[in-house]
């Protein structure tokens, strides 16, 4: 049983449903690459967003923070690898 399960259990008295739609992230690119990489993986098929990811600390965006559905994750995770290894 996972952390997350154990967590679910104890103060939702069951686990957690997962929504397949859900966006989750799925990598940080460079922001020069994030439009394009998201472009990339709408033209194979997936339903990807993304938007920058802004440092607090510095107070610059500096990462682009690309999104798929979660039932896309695994599948996209890989292409996007295999697309910034390119």
């Amino acid at each position: 049983m996972s952390w997350r399960d154990r967590l679910s259990t104890l103060f939702l008295s069951g686990p957690i449903s997962e929504d397949p739609d859900e966006p989750i992230e799925v990598g940080v690119v460079p922001i020069g690459k994030g439009p394009l990489a998201v472009t990339h993986l709408r033209e194979v098929g997936f339903d990807a967003g993304g938007h920058d990811a802004f440092n607090i600390v510095t107070n610059v965006a500096s990462g682009y923070r690309i999104l798929v559905p979660r039932h896309q994750s695994e599948a996209a995770v890989t292409e996007l690898g295999d697309w910034l290894a390119r």
